[in-house]
């Protein structure tokens, strides 16, 4: 039986699709088609088989997200919420970036009132021996940096707040 989710990224809704064959599942983002063997080896952590790579996921919830860590690449998702997605903000916004999981940074690679582009790398993570990278959600500068190198922060724990425009 094939089920559909759609996650909020930033402004970005995807739809995916999945559908088990047997013991692989069949998933389609976009238009993209992957198929995926999925172990469970401990709570949070997937062994993964994508088209013959073998990959490593971490996923957490916490407050209604997703946080997920695969091959040093960090997402933090949440259910689409149409009324959320139609609204207007129309000014200038701030947030708050934080640890997805706990770990220990590596590297911060802003200071405060440093300009940001969408997908900028801010502060580099290393929890369960994979480098995360917390990533810039949009254009704008950096506010305050709460971190240094060499920090054990806890999921959840605001590393940089940015204002976005």
């Amino acid at each position: 039986m094939e089920r559909e989710f759609k996650y909020q990224i930033g402004d970005t809704v995807q739809a995916v699709r999945v559908d088990q064959e047997g013991e692989l599942f069949l998933v389609r983002v976009g238009e993209r088609t992957f198929h995926i063997a999925a172990r469970l080896s401990a709570p949070g952590r997937l062994d993964l088989e994508v088209e013959g790579r073998r990959l490593r996921a971490y996923a957490v919830a916490a407050e209604g997200k997703q946080h997920v860590a695969v091959d040093g690449q960090t997402w933090t998702l949440q259910r689409a919420d149409e009324r959320r997605r139609r609204r207007s903000d129309g000014g200038a916004s701030s947030g708050t970036l934080t640890a997805a999981m706990p770990g220990r940074v590596l590297d911060v690679l802003v200071v405060e009132g440093n300009a940001v582009t969408k997908g900028d790398t801010l502060v580099l993570l290393e929890a369960m021996k994979m480098e995360l990278r917390v990533t810039a959600p949009a254009d704008g500068h950096v506010v305050k940096v709460n971190c240094q190198a060499g920090q054990v922060v806890e999921r959840g724990q605001v590393l940089v707040e940015i204002a976005t425009d």
